[in-house]
């Protein structure tokens, strides 16, 4: 099965949304998604706020 979407509207925020991905376990769509989540993590640890746990 291909990875399913939904598109939430953020309440207060005009034309901010969220885009939540799913996917079968042990699918190739769940692998691609796990390796898309493992980037993005990455991404998150090499900013210097992430690295110091505050916002700059």
């Amino acid at each position: 099965m291909e990875p399913v979407h939904e598109t939430l509207e953020l309440p207060g925020d005009d034309g901010l949304s969220i885009t939540v991905y799913s996917a079968d376990p042990d699918t190739p769509a769940a692998d691609a998604l796990k390796l898309l989540a493992g980037w993005a993590a990455s991404q998150d640890q090499d900013t210097p706020a992430a690295q110091a746990g505050t916002e700059r």
